[in-house]
C-alpha cells in the first residue's frame, strides 16, 4: 500500500474518524487525538526487552485498539497480525493503516479464540491494557502460549492492585498499607459492575505476585515486571513445562467437551497425588 503524504488529506481522515484510543503520529506532526497516552508506554517496552529490530520477527497484538503497537512494530521490522474484537473501522485502525501504507494484518477476533491451525506460530505477542477486562484472564494467557514459539517473548501491560487498591467506599490505598506481607500474596481484585473509574468492562486485577502466578501457570518464566503507578508492565518467555501442560489440557477438555468416561479422571493419572491440604500424614496406630 502506497503512504499518503498529502497533510491536509491526513488532517481530514483523521478529523472523520473522530475519536481515537491511542495518539499515533501519522506524520510529522499530526497525532490522532488519543485518550491515552500510549507514546510513554514504548519506552518501558523497551527497558523490559522490546527488541529495537524485528525483522524475520512473527509478531501478534492482542487488543490492538486503532494499532499504535501494532504499527510500531511493523517500523522495526516485524509481520503483523493484530486482533480486536471489532471491525477495524470502529477503531481508527483502518483509517491508520491506509494513511501509514502498513501492511499489518488485521483480523476481527478475540483472545479466547487464538489457536495453531487459525493463526500459526509468533515470535512476539504484544498484550497491552486487555488483560483486566476480562473475566477469565487465566484462560486468555493459555490460549496466548498456544500460538507462542518455546522461547518466544510475551509483553504484558494491565492495572495491578499492589499501588492501586479500591476499596469499598471508593478511596484507594496500596497493599502494602494494609500489611506489607500481601505482596507476597497471588490476589485479584474483582470489580463489581462499573465500581472502577465508571467502566463497567474493569473486571479483575492481579498484584504482581498473582501476575507471576497466572504467567507461569501458563507456561511462561516471569523475566522482569516493572511496577508503574496504578498498573505494571512484563516481559516473560514461553516454556515448555510437561506438567502445567498436563492441567492446561484438563481445564479445556473441561470447557469444551461433555463427560467421557474413557478419559481418565485426572485423580486417577499416573503421577496425581492424592492428598488433602493441610492433613497430616499419621499412620493409624495398631491395638495391641
Amino acid at each position: 500500500m502506497t503512504r499518503i503524504t498529502d497533510r491536509e488529506v491526513i488532517k481530514q481522515l483523521i478529523a472523520e474518524h473522530g475519536r481515537w484510543w491511542h495518539e499515533i503520529e501519522l506524520a510529522p506532526g499530526i497525532i490522532t487525538p488519543g485518550d491515552d497516552s500510549n507514546r510513554m508506554k514504548l519506552p518501558i517496552l523497551d527497558r523490559l526487552g522490546l527488541p529495537p529490530v524485528m525483522r524475520d520477527l512473527r509478531v501478534l497484538d492482542v487488543g490492538c485498539s486503532d494499532g499504535y503497537f501494532s504499527f510500531e512494530v511493523e517500523k522495526r521490522g516485524a509481520a503483523v497480525v493484530a486482533i480486536d474484537f471489532v471491525p477495524e473501522s470502529y477503531t481508527g485502525f483502518a483509517t491508520a493503516r491506509k494513511i501509514l501504507g502498513s501492511t499489518v494484518e488485521y483480523r476481527m477476533d478475540n483472545v479466547y479464540n487464538l489457536s495453531l491451525d487459525k493463526y500459526g506460530e509468533f515470535d512476539v505477542v504484544l498484550f497491552m491494557g486487555v488483560l483486566y477486562h476480562l473475566r477469565k484472564p487465566l484462560h486468555a494467557f493459555d490460549s496466548i502460549r498456544s500460538v507462542m514459539k518455546p522461547g518466544g517473548q510475551l509483553f504484558v501491560g494491565t492495572m495491578m492492585i499492589d499501588e492501586y487498591l479500591l476499596m469499598p467506599d471508593g478511596s484507594v490505598t496500596s497493599l502494602a498499607a494494609i500489611d506489607p506481607r500481601l505482596a507476597t500474596v497471588p490476589l485479584w481484585q474483582a470489580y463489581p459492575g462499573d465500581s472502577l473509574n465508571g467502566d463497567s468492562t474493569n473486571c479483575f486485577a492481579p498484584n504482581q505476585r498473582a501476575l507471576e502466578v497466572a504467567l507461569t501457570e501458563a507456561q511462561f518464566k516471569v523475566e522482569v515486571i516493572e511496577r508503574v503507578s496504578m498498573g505494571g508492565y512484563a516481559r516473560a518467555t514461553a516454556v515448555v513445562d510437561e506438567k502445567t501442560a498436563k492441567y492446561q489440557r484438563l481445564d479445556g477438555r473441561l470447557e469444551t467437551a461433555v463427560f467421557d468416561p474413557s478419559i481418565p479422571y485426572f485423580l486417577d493419572e499416573e503421577g496425581s497425588v492424592h492428598e488433602v491440604t493441610g492433613a497430616k500424614n499419621e499412620k493409624p496406630s495398631r491395638s495391641s
